[in-house]
Parts: C-alpha cells; structure tokens; sequence
C-alpha cells in the first residue's frame, strides 16, 4: 500500500493526484494507493469513488485546513490566516504519526509516500526517514508583503525549502529544467477519451458557450456574480450560452434569472472544460492547467491579494481589476479579437506516473 497524502485546500491537488494514479494503473499496472486528505478535497474523492467503474481508491478524511477570508474576491487577513496554517499544520502532523504508527506501513522494507503539498506528512515522513516524493508547484510564499511580518514568512519559507530540498523526489506541475531533485513535468491533469463533439452533444453545448466555473467552495462567489451580471449586458448583443458550475454553499435567485444554466458543482468539470468554447474562472492552477492542456481560452480573474492566483492570472495577462470589465473582454472573445484555439500544452501526468512508477518498483 502506498500512502498519498493530497493538501485539502482547495480542489487542484485532488484532481491533478487523481489524475497521476490513474496513469499509473493504466499504465504499470499499479492500484494499491491510499488517499489522506480532508474537507472538501475527500468529498471530491468520494463521489468520484461512487461515478467510476474503472478505479477505486481507499480515503480518509483526517485534515481541516483553514479557510481562507475573502470578501467581494479579495483575500483579507493573510498573516492571520499564516498563523492558522502553522497551527493547521502542526495539529496534521500529530495525525500524520498516528495514521502511520496504525498503518501497515512499519511491517513495509521499503516504505513509500506521496504528498501533494501537504507538508505535515512530509515533515514527518522525514522524521521517520521513509521515502518521499513531493508534488508541489510551490518552491516559496509571498503572502505577507508587510516589512516586519514578512519576516515570519520568510522563516517559514526556509523551513519548507529545507523539507522540500530533503525530499527523494519533487515533482513540480510546471515547465522548467531538471536540477537536483527537482523533476518539471508540465501541467497535470486529468485525461479525457470522448472527443469535444462527443462531450458538446452530451452537454448541450448548441451555441457558442461560455463555462464559468469557480471550484468547489464560495471563493468565488464574487466573481460568479460579477459575471452574471456582465453576461446580461452581453446576450443583449450576441447569441451564446451561459453555463454556471459554482458550490452548493452558494445561493441565487435563479426565478429571478434564467439566462444562464446551473449544473452546479459536478465531478467532471474537466470534461465541461474542455467542450466549452470560453472558461471564466478563479486564476486557481488546476483550472490554468486544464484550459492549456485542453486548448480552451479562459479569462482568469485572481483573488485580490492572493500571490499564486495574481502571479498565474498575471502571466496570461489578467488581473483582478479586469473583473470590472468582464462585459468588454468577453465581448472581444466573441468578435474574435481575443479568441483562438489555444496552442495546446503536452500533459505532464505521463511523465509524473513514470517518476513515482520508479520508487514503486524499488
């Protein structure tokens, strides 16, 4: 049994682990993993556990991260959320030792665990000098850009590159040259067999379609709004279709509403991802990823304050304040100003199957 510890925050890493274990059964004919994760991460797992007749994977649900505060799609209080991660984070690792100590993994020659950004296991994987290998597209934060408070980041910051630098293997979900143990594999994310005609027929995508997904918590409860009433003003102008996919935690009154079509949150959001002609979205990593793999332009609104999301939407050339103009972008989308097929990105699940297939063989 190999242990896969997969971060609960947010829904990226479940997927891209999914993903990668998935590969691996298809293609070494290995299914003996076991997910530890937690909050909404394990539900995800679950339901797919229940839709799939191909793999089913064991999980636990040990971890309650912390959530972050975000008001009108900026991320308040960082360094009071930093302070809730490290407490988080210590917590998960008197879990992770006891999950262990209760694990067939003790009686195991040569023991093997794989961590998606969860740092709990990773530390104490250390401790106890079992094999790792790390899947993080993290190599340092940037949350706190006060002069003084930073610097309790920055302390942080040595700590998990010291845990990362320790690791076996790290393999990182970006482009980038190999060094030391440092493997840069690409995006990973899910494969799809059915074609995009297939899916658009299966999903009634009959006119121009614009997907506007925000993942499976309310984060993004702002932009989902914004959009909303952005895409009012715009089918005034064009003939296109509005699908909504957004947490069940989150209300609207869709008597009041029926533009668009809610199929609220669904598993497979990938495959919507890749049927749909636009994508409208938080600018969360598995979303990026799954539109360059897949080839779908997006428009990538980021979490004010939030370095990951403003850092990603910044390269494709978006920033929060684009939120007050979603209309006129989406407009130039459909008049062709800004649309075209994507050059597509290879996926990096092949090659992220293959480094962890190594370890399993050992």
């Amino acid at each position: 049994m190999t242990l896969f510890f997969s971060s609960p925050i947010g829904l990226g890493h479940i997927t891209r682990d999914i993903a990668i274990v998935k590969e691996i059964a298809k293609s070494f004919n290995y299914y003996d993993f076991s997910f530890i994760t937690g909050s909404k991460a394990f539900d995800f797992i679950s339901i797919e556990n229940d839709s799939s007749e191909e793999s089913k994977f064991s999980a636990h649900d040990l971890y309650f991260p912390p959530e972050f505060s975000i008001d009108e799609g900026r991320l308040n209080n960082s360094f009071l959320w930093l302070l809730k991660y490290v407490s988080y984070f210590r917590k998960s690792k008197k879990k992770v030792k006891k999950w262990l100590s209760t694990s067939d993994m003790e009686r195991d020659t040569n023991p093997l665990i794989v961590t998606d950004e969860d740092f709990a296991s990773l530390s104490v994987g250390k401790d106890l000098n079992i094999t790792r290998i790390f899947v993080t597209d993290i190599l340092r934060t940037h949350f706190i850009r006060n002069g003084i408070l930073s610097g309790i980041e920055k302390y942080l910051n040595n700590s998990m590159c010291n845990l990362i630098k320790s690791s076996d293997c790290v393999i990182i979900p970006e482009s980038g040259d190999n060094r030391d143990n440092l493997f840069y594999v690409g995006p990973i994310v899910r494969e799809i067999t059915a074609s995009r005609d297939e899916l658009r027929k299966r999903f009634s995508f009959n006119k121009f379609t614009i997907l506007l997904t925000t993942g499976g918590t309310s984060a993004g409860d702002y932009l989902t709004r914004r959009t909303l009433e952005s895409f009012t003003k715009l089918q005034k102008r064009h003939d296109c279709d509005l699908v909504v996919s957004y947490s069940s935690n989150i209300s609207f009154n869709e008597n009041r509403d029926k533009s668009y079509r809610n199929i609220g949150f669904v598993n497979n959001i990938h495959e919507y991802v890749y049927a749909a002609d636009l994508i409208i979205s938080l600018a969360g990593k598995s979303t990026i990823d799954e539109s360059l793999v897949y080839g779908t332009p997006g428009i990538f609104i980021p979490i004010k304050n939030h370095f990951e999301q403003e850092d990603r939407a910044r390269e494709l050339g978006f920033s929060y304040e684009d939120i007050n103009k979603l209309d006129t972008i989406m407009e130039d989308n459909l008049s062709g100003f800004r649309l075209k097929k994507e050059k597509r990105v290879p996926n990096g699940v092949s090659e992220a199957a293959k480094l962890i297939a190594e370890y399993l063989n050992k």
